[in-house]
């Protein structure tokens, strides 16, 4: 690894916090950092859990989506079973000579659904990993970054129930917290003598722009990301002299690679910084002159541009907004979901109607909202179950099958079988929860006109 590369030199020092901060005591650890910043988190738990890791703790890192508290213990040991059991991972057990791992009776407590066992087993399914790799008493750090989190009371909870479950020593929870929420201090100050806080500040925008604009001071494609870190700086700033100029540079570079994507992007950047300035006449011209573009390029076969045109689309609909022309906005927010289910991209048309969805219910729009609604919900088939559970569907399918509980529709029996699949027989109750905090968030956007940022 490249010891001057700004990511290198980021998670080094996460490293050095760690020896410096990290006990045999600590039971708990977080690293308490942006929320921008879970890249590193994430990339300084795989580089632990790999042989390159610099640290002599043993670590074991996943991505398992948190549901609801009684579950999540089956969760976490069924996919580390899952890649136990996987092709590549037993042939390299085979060739570093090690034996069968006998974990019988944790695949019989996932197998059967036995959640309460399955709280009690990991702990033991961890010591059994060290006994089975010939550590017993290395210490163990078991890392966790949800990618779909439903309830941050509930994994709270389960985080608590953690620490009460018997464990051998040496077996550590490693988990990611906002530097602004801190959405798990209860716990931590419940532990406060077996849990320690990690804080470090990673700069990670400086280091996104020493690696985007590293290159030759004639390399355009160089100077076109020093234009898009110069036009942010400007905004931040509130300097919109200092914004047209490096926004007007911006389109000049685009044009000059030829790279009608670059030039694009140029265009749709450009207007979405001047959203804070409502300079909607230039705003508009920039998103008119970019949907031009974009069409032209799909129809000369530039498949990639398509998610561009989208976001085009999206944009338009918030400035709309934003110029309280309603109705106009909510047909810009639906063109981009009728558009994305024409290129055959469901999540993002799912995502598009929701934005018409939670417009029109800020609204009062019953009708449009039951549209937008259903229009999102024809897709479940289209789906898996993964997309539903990382996507705003849940909140639509909850609000649908409400209305429809005392009538037969088949379109709500779909989106029902659909839930059980992706949340199981408590479903409602877990979307009931994810949807009192997620949605008041997004009709304060939408009071505030930033929806298009969602």
């Amino acid at each position: 690894m490249n010891e001057h590369n700004p990511i290198t030199v980021r998670i080094d020092e996460m490293v050095q916090v760690w020896k410096k901060n990290v006990q045999p005591q600590h039971h708990l650890i977080r690293w308490m950092l942006k929320p921008e910043d879970h890249r590193m988190y994430e990339g300084f738990c795989r580089l632990e859990a790999s042989p390159h890791g610099k640290l002599d703790n043993l670590f074991v890192f996943f991505y398992t989506s948190f549901s609801q508290t009684g579950t999540y213990s089956h969760a976490l040991l069924q996919n580390w079973l899952n890649e136990y059991d996987d092709e590549q991972n037993q042939k390299l057990l085979a060739r570093a000579g090690k034996g069968i791992w006998d974990v019988a009776p944790i695949r019989k407590a996932v197998t059967e659904k036995d959640y309460t066992a399955c709280d009690q087993l990991l702990p033991a399914m961890i010591q059994s990993y060290r006994n089975f790799i010939g550590q017993p008493n290395t210490l163990f750090v078991l890392g966790l970054l949800p990618k779909q989190m439903s309830s941050p009371d509930q994994f709270q909870q389960w985080i608590q129930q953690w620490m009460e479950q018997p464990k051998q020593p040496g077996i550590q929870l490693l988990v990611f917290d906002h530097v602004d929420g801190n959405f798990w201090g209860h716990v931590f100050e419940n532990y406060a003598d077996h849990a320690v806080t990690l804080k470090h500040d990673l700069r990670m925008q400086d280091a996104i722009r020493q690696i985007a604009t590293a290159g030759a001071a004639t390399d355009p494609y160089a100077f076109f990301r020093k234009c898009m870190f110069e036009m942010g700086a400007a905004a931040n700033k509130k300097n919109k002299p200092l914004l047209y100029e490096w926004g007007e540079k911006a389109i000049e570079s685009g044009k000059k690679t030829g790279d009608k994507s670059l030039l694009a992007t140029a265009y749709i950047t450009f207007a979405g910084m001047l959203f804070n300035f409502k300079d909607h006449e230039r705003i508009n011209e920039l998103l008119d002159t970019g949907i031009r573009l974009c069409k032209q390029e799909i129809a000369g076969g530039n498949e990639s541009i398509k998610p561009l045109l989208l976001q085009y689309y999206t944009y338009k609909g918030a400035d709309c907004q934003i110029q309280k022309e309603r109705k106009e906005a909510l047909e810009w927010f639906m063109k981009a979901g009728n558009e994305a289910v024409a290129f055959g991209f469901a999540s993002q048309a799912v995502s598009a109607y929701y934005k018409a969805w939670i417009f029109a219910d800020y609204k009062g729009w019953k009708e449009e909202k039951l549209q937008a609604g259903k229009q999102a919900l024809q897709l479940t088939n289209q789906l898996t179950d993964e997309e539903i559970q990382a996507s705003e569907y849940p909140f639509m399918a909850y609000d649908y099958v409400q209305q429809k509980q005392q009538e037969e529709d088949s379109l709500a029996e779909i989106v029902t079988h659909k839930m059980l699949a992706a949340y199981g027989p408590d479903w409602q109750q877990t979307i009931e929860e994810l949807k009192q905090n997620y949605t008041r968030k997004k009709i304060r956007q939408a009071n505030a006109g930033e929806i298009m940022v969602s």
